[in-house]
């Protein structure tokens, strides 16, 4: 009876190592086995809005040349863009850093994508690091920042947080605050899809509660030359919307408080013109 015993002992040993051999095999988490993440697209940070704010086209001396309807959808343009910029200025000046470095896999076991940024007297020093969650099926990334000649000044900030699928078409980044960094506070969610390099649409909300932009949305789409962005203010349910053609310049806006909410456009030459 005892030696049966032993024997049983023996062979449940042996089965129970087999299996974990086995789990570990098919679900690696030394440090060593740990699958690099491949970072998202630029495009699933950054807006182009360079059509609005180049110079006049040639032979065009002054603004005056230019139709009202150009120069109101340069004036929202200006307008969400200044919002935006100040919240997204150094998130995506680090990030495009990061996406032409070599990632170093640290003892944490994380991918670290180590840049510094300058700024005219400010440097920032950027760790953007990366990991697979394997249960989510998606790749995770933390954005911390340290700075100097800036106020107030920032010690490993946790700047900026995202997801994204592993096929790096779909995910999403959210943005803290650097005013008030012993805070935490969220200010803007970006959800992002880049099926490709020429193809993207950004869904950019303001998440801060208790403020009065609570809500309030940009979307940015670009489709090859084709863009639009359009601003909605969740407070005065007012929607604008702006489309534009990246090569040629041609587009419109449409706005409740501009040309009696109809659709308004220019042309190549950024004068004004009948719509089609």
């Amino acid at each position: 009876m005892k030696r049966n015993s032993i024997n049983q002992l023996c062979v449940v040993a042996l089965m129970a190592a087999h299996l974990l051999l086995t789990a570990c095999d098919k679900n690696p988490t030394g440090v060593d086995n740990k699958q690099q993440p491949t970072l998202p697209p630029q495009n699933s940070i950054t807006l182009d809005l360079s059509a609005f704010n180049q110079a006049l086209p040639k032979g065009q001396a002054d603004a005056n040349a230019v139709g009202l309807n150009f120069i109101t959808a340069r004036l929202t343009v200006a307008t969400i863009n200044l919002g935006v910029a100040s919240i997204l200025a150094v998130p995506t000046a680090t990030f495009v850093a990061a996406l032409s470095q070599q990632p170093v896999l640290k003892a944490d076991g994380k991918f670290h994508w180590i840049v510094t940024v300058n700024d005219g007297p400010k440097t920032f020093k950027a760790d953007l690091a990366g990991w697979i969650d394997e249960q989510a099926r998606e790749a995770v990334f933390e954005m911390r920042i340290s700075t100097t000649g800036v106020s107030p000044a920032l010690n490993n900030f946790l700047w900026y947080e995202g997801r994204a699928q592993l096929d790096n078409k779909t995910g999403y980044w959210e943005i803290y605050d650097a005013l008030r960094p012993a805070n935490a506070i969220k200010v803007l969610r970006i959800d992002w899809q880049a099926p490709d390099q020429s193809n993207a649409t950004l869904e950019l909300t303001a998440i801060e509660q208790g403020v009065p932009t609570f809500g309030d949305k940009v979307t940015y789409n670009t489709n090859g030359a084709a863009r639009s962005v359009t601003y909605k203010d969740v407070s005065d349910n007012v929607t604008v919307a702006i489309v534009w053609d990246a090569t040629t310049k041609a587009g419109s806006i449409t706005a409740p408080n501009y040309n009696g909410g109809n659709k308004a456009c220019w042309d190549e030459q950024l004068n004004d013109v009948t719509c089609p």
